[in-house]
């Protein structure tokens, strides 16, 4: 039985739009981020020891970038593409 345009492929399944539960988790865990004291607090706890210093390094690593794409330019030296990040994750409107 086909589906009809807008249907999700579950009927039973979350509602076309919903939020999933990764995203409300996301959400939860940013609002408390904020409330424990946010970047200030963040930067008191990775003075705290050096162990604190290690996770903290251990974890922007994790969220780096894997890769770098880019291209050569006139003369042939490689050019980074611009990446854009959004708080939200979309695209800006008017990127530069």
């Amino acid at each position: 039985m086909p589906f009809k345009s807008g249907e999700s492929g579950n009927p039973n399944g979350r509602p076309k739009g919903s939020e999933n539960k990764f995203t409300n988790l996301k959400k939860d865990f940013l609002q408390a981020y904020e409330d424990i004291g946010g970047l200030k607090e963040l930067k008191n706890w990775i003075k705290e020891s050096k162990r604190n210093q290690a996770m903290f390094y251990q974890w922007i690593t994790k969220m780096l970038p894997t890769s770098l794409v880019g291209e050569q330019d006139d003369k042939g030296e490689f050019r980074p593409l611009n990446v854009i990040v959004t708080q939200d994750g979309n695209k800006p409107d008017n990127p530069t």
